[in-house]
């Protein structure tokens, strides 16, 4: 009796949620780890949990100076809204 086709969809559609889930995950633990959030992404959307997996692995970067919300005036950070965490 031959495989279903049906059981291939499945498993492509299955695979593909996968890789989606992994792009999110990559793209929200990226920059907790010191890397870019977007190409982490667009890395785990291409190698999928292998992608995250090496994420995970590679050591911390340090955080670089002056990527932070700074202000030159003071009373400008009063009118930000606060991020979410």
């Amino acid at each position: 009796m031959p495989p279903s086709p049906l059981l291939g969809t499945g498993l492509f559609i299955l695979a593909a949620v996968v890789w989606v889930v992994c792009a999110i995950y990559a793209y929200r633990l990226a920059p907790g780890y010191g890397r870019g959030a977007w190409p982490w992404a667009i890395l785990a959307i291409i190698f999928g949990p292998f992608a995250l997996f090496a994420l995970v692995l590679l050591p911390k970067r340090p955080a670089k100076p002056g990527h932070g919300r700074q202000h030159d005036d003071p009373q400008a950070a009063l009118y930000e809204r606060p991020r979410k965490r």
